[in-house]
């Protein structure tokens, strides 16, 4: 097979890893009926709106030795780069990324937590951190303040050491 580059644009609705598979289907394999894939809520996620999952197709397909790029252009349509050695590769790995956005979403998705939560840390853990965060308020109280001045243009040859004081 031949190295081959591949740009899609894709249109303002329909810019969804579905999208895109139905266009590189198109192109090449289009004697062949379309892998069915079931209904699922991540396939049909805009790529626009979702810079993670941009994130993780980007590192899918690398692990597959195909370069992959999004942008969404000024008139709000999508285009799609991509790069490999063999040319049937966009198409296969495209239909593996699916199957593994189906089999395991988890992967895809940004574990995010909720406004106003926090990751709690075992009751262990938190008297350990306010212990050590105590330690230090304590020490820093202790350490003796210098409050001298000291005129930063002085130089050595002035006769003033660093203890005088210049007015």
């Amino acid at each position: 097979m031949m190295e081959e580059a591949v740009r899609l644009i894709l249109g303002v609705d329909k810019n969804s890893i579905k999208d895109m598979y139905s266009l590189l289907k198109k192109k090449y394999n289009p004697q062949n009926k379309p892998v069915s894939f079931a209904e699922n809520e991540l396939l049909d996620k805009s790529l626009n709106d979702n810079e993670f999952l941009n994130d993780i197709l980007h590192k899918e397909y690398k692990s597959h030795s195909v370069d992959f790029f999004q942008r969404e252009l000024s008139d709000g349509k999508t285009e799609v780069l991509f790069h490999a050695k063999e040319s049937d590769k966009f198409l296969s790995v495209t239909e593996k990324v699916m199957s593994d956005m189906q089999t395991n979403p988890e992967k895809y998705l940004k574990q995010e937590t909720p406004k106003g939560w926090t990751k709690e840390l075992p009751l262990k853990e938190e008297i350990k951190l306010a212990k050590q965060q105590q330690a230090q308020m304590i020490a820093d109280l202790n350490k003796p303040k210098k409050n001298k001045r000291y005129n930063k243009n002085t130089s050595s040859h002035s006769g003033l050491s660093n203890d005088d004081v210049e007015l």
